[in-house]
């Protein structure tokens, strides 16, 4: 019996990664308002029937995507205390480019599809909010100033690594990670000193 439920765990993982990958591949080519979930089953090799016994609706597909998302991205934030004493910062930028390398395709087509500014926003979002709670009792400045240096911080990783993807940069992700690392804890003056 325990077999079987393993089989049908199994079946069902393949299933929805079949969905989400014909999904994924399908919001590079047009907006995600113009796909159907007849277009989308056909793509993941299903029946609407089946796409049905696993979602609700594409919607549905893209909240989990998001979820995932946002989740791996905390993991990763949860992990690190920038006023640890052995606080690496290119580690931290290491553990997300991991997940970045995890699922690399769907990063970068998020990138590039314009119906996915609002998941970068969200993401912006959640690094921002990390930043305020995980340090706001630590630091000695007004709330207004602190989210300012927050909000330039996430604003800033996010560009850099969007447009490492959107140029198709020669910088290896290893080499981002560490230019990074670099202006955000040390600033632009560190490149200006050499």
């Amino acid at each position: 019996m325990e077999e079987y439920s393993e089989k049908k765990d199994r079946r069902i993982g393949k299933t929805q990664a079949s969905i989400r990958n014909a999904l994924i591949t399908l919001i590079i080519e047009k907006e995600i308002s113009q796909i159907t979930v007849k277009e989308l089953a056909e793509r993941a090799n299903i029946n609407r029937k089946t796409f049905y016994m696993h979602y609700s609706s594409i919607e549905d597909i893209l909240d989990k995507i998001e979820n995932e998302i946002i989740e791996k991205l905390l993991f990763v934030l949860e992990r690190y205390d920038f006023f640890d004493s052995q606080f690496d910062v290119y580690a931290l930028f290491r553990s997300l480019n991991d997940v970045i390398n995890d699922d690399f395709e769907l990063y970068q087509r998020l990138v590039f599809a314009n119906s996915y500014t609002f998941l970068i926003i969200k993401v912006k979002k959640v690094l921002k909010d990390t930043i305020l709670e995980k340090y706001n009792d630590k630091l000695n400045m007004s709330k207004d100033l602190y989210n300012l240096y927050a909000e330039y911080t996430a604003s800033g990783v996010m560009s850099l690594y969007i447009e490492w993807f959107k140029t198709n940069s020669k910088l290896s992700l290893e080499d981002l990670a560490k230019v990074v690392g670099n202006i955000s804890f040390n600033g632009v003056r560190s490149i200006l000193i050499k």
